[in-house]
């Protein structure tokens, strides 16, 4: 087993143990942190996600940003790059090849990453230094190669997490694309 591999089933159990009480507050946490960011305030279009198997949730962030007036998106995973699909209270929604819920809309409505603004990416482990080992599949890092460019600044990369996935330094693989800032439920970490 790799190393990136034994960090990523530690912290699935470490998340697995997790009550709905203690993830509840973690989300709560996690939404007021993130809306007091300037790449929130100035973000329209949101890229999110609804979480998973103790992934820290940002339903209470998404209920936010739709109340604030900003488009919200979801991953679409459907090829091996993502796009993103709108997302608004009431939309259809269908299950995707992974058992996640995506909105059930055309191709031709789906958004490309480098048309949003602010992302709000899952993982399974993070660094302070903006370092992330996700779910295993590569989707964020091969949509978002682009960052990897010196001009590229937007969309502004934020992974989202629960602290107690914090590790103290993660080698990076050379297709691995680094975050702007970790937000946890408990700081701001900025890369």
């Amino acid at each position: 087993m790799t190393d990136h591999a034994e960090l990523r089933t530690r912290n699935r159990r470490l998340r697995a143990e997790l009550t709905p009480e203690r993830l509840q507050r973690a989300a709560d946490a996690l939404c007021a942190r993130l809306v007091e960011l300037d790449g929130y305030r100035d973000a329209e279009r949101i890229a999110a996600y609804f979480a998973v198997n103790g992934e820290i949730g940002l339903a209470p962030l998404i209920e936010r940003a739709l109340a604030d007036g900003k488009q919200v998106f979801l991953p679409n995973l459907d090829r091996e790059a993502l796009r993103f699909a709108p997302y608004f209270a009431g939309q259809k929604m269908r299950t995707n090849r992974f058992r996640l819920p995506e909105p059930d809309v055309a191709d031709s409505d789906m958004l490309a990453p480098e048309s949003l603004d602010l992302v709000l990416a899952p993982l399974t482990v993070f660094d302070a230094a903006g370092n992330r080992i996700g779910m295993g599949g590569g989707f964020y890092d091969r949509s978002f190669a682009f960052r990897k460019e010196p001009a590229s600044t937007r969309p502004l990369l934020v992974g989202v997490a629960h602290e107690l996935q914090k590790v103290d330094r993660i080698e990076p693989e050379d297709w691995d694309v680094r975050l702007d800032l970790v937000v946890t439920d408990e700081a701001v970490y900025r890369g």
